[in-house]
């Protein structure tokens, strides 16, 4: 799976959906799905892969915090106003969906 970030190809306006490298589209991970790699990680005693959850996790979290404060300093229209801002949003409210 390949994402792009920033600019380039694609550029920065990713929509929260992409597509991997072989063209079928794809959302961000769940909290369900989330939650059975790392319960797999623990089962199979995958550190790397425990590591890589828990990160995923924490960095998630943090873009959400991040967000909310962008919006409460600058208001909800400099989030919307920026492609960035919005894919980071996508990403980081995908357990709520």
């Amino acid at each position: 799976m390949s994402h792009v970030h920033g600019t380039g190809a694609r550029g920065a306006d990713v929509p929260a959906t992409q597509a991997d490298s072989d063209g079928v589209a794809e959302a961000p991970l769940t909290d369900v799905e989330l939650r059975t790699l790392l319960l797999r990680a623990r089962a199979s005693d995958d550190a790397l892969l425990r590591r890589l959850v828990t990160g995923y996790l924490t960095l998630r979290r943090v873009t959400s915090d991040v967000i909310a404060l962008i919006e409460a300093r600058e208001g909800g229209a400099a989030v919307a106003g920026a492609p960035l801002l919005r894919r980071a949003r996508a990403l980081a409210d995908a357990p709520r969906r």
